[in-house]
């Protein structure tokens, strides 16, 4: 089966023809240059762009590459990962903790129940962090926060892939993030996500050798979104980055609701 879905002799190469492949780049790009902007959102566009014209486990497979490599060109790009790791590390250890307990109830769990739920807090929060009644963690609780907001992201995301929201829950609840050192974090974070979640695509047999090819074709256009990205974030003010990632996190929200009740 999966052997049909994958292989590059498949629908994909040889029959999909030149407007399937360019809508698939455009989707790339576009999730590079959320990315780029915002720090977050990579998989958010593409995936469901290009489930429109491939098998949805081909669209997913796909991103495994460019996240890592998107996420990974972003914490250096930041800078001072040093000050980064000693001020996040416990989002990331309970992050990493999170994913592997929530992998492990994802056959025993009906996750709808739990997306339905935590999408609508998510909206709740953003709709709360967008008005003047803004919620931020005190500095002295900020390890502690993230050892729970990392911990809860990493149990969704076990669960449905969909680690975002919890952490950028986390993040723009710290006052005085500015948006550089909010991409450089949130990357950071993402690390502990996306390489465990790449190295089970391996491990279930998702990704093989035609898949991981595809795969690396698509950093092409996602780094090239980044670029373009980041050369948008350098003009954007520090108040519209922060309503562009609330908006962001009302898409997340919205998501999970449509993966709730589909």
């Amino acid at each position: 089966m999966l052997d049909n879905i994958f292989s590059l002799d498949s629908l994909f190469l040889h029959e999909a023809g030149f407007w399937i492949v360019a809508w698939c780049f455009a989707a790339l790009l576009s999730g590079g240059l959320v990315k780029g902007s915002l720090g977050v959102g990579t998989p958010l566009l593409p995936v469901p762009l290009m489930s429109l014209v491939l098998p949805p486990q081909l669209a997913v497979a796909m991103m495994a590459m460019p996240v890592v490599v998107a996420n990974l060109l972003q914490v250096s790009e930041a800078g001072h990962p040093g000050y980064t790791v000693r001020r996040f590390w416990p989002a990331f250890v309970f992050l990493l903790a999170g994913t592997w307990i929530g992998v492990k109830v994802l056959s025993v769990i009906d996750e709808r129940w739990l997306l339905g739920i935590v999408g609508v807090v998510v909206i709740a929060f953003a709709l709360l962090q967008g008005s003047d009644r803004s919620f931020h963690i005190p500095a002295t609780m900020e390890k502690a926060a993230g050892a729970g907001f990392g911990f809860a992201a990493g149990v969704i995301g076990g669960l449905s892939s969909m680690f975002g929201p919890m952490l950028i829950i986390f993040l723009v609840s710290i006052p005085g993030l500015v948006k550089e050192r909010f991409v450089g974090s949130i990357s950071f974070l993402y690390i502990a996500a996306v390489v465990p979640w790449t190295i089970n695509l391996f491990v279930y047999g998702i990704l093989d050798a035609a898949t991981v090819t595809l795969s690396a074709l698509a950093i092409i256009p996602v780094t090239l979104g980044l670029f373009l990205g980041k050369l948008l974030r350098d003009r954007i003010s520090e108040g519209l980055f922060r309503r562009l990632v609330i908006v962001v996190l009302i898409c997340s929200g919205l998501t999970m609701l449509w993966r709730a009740f589909n």
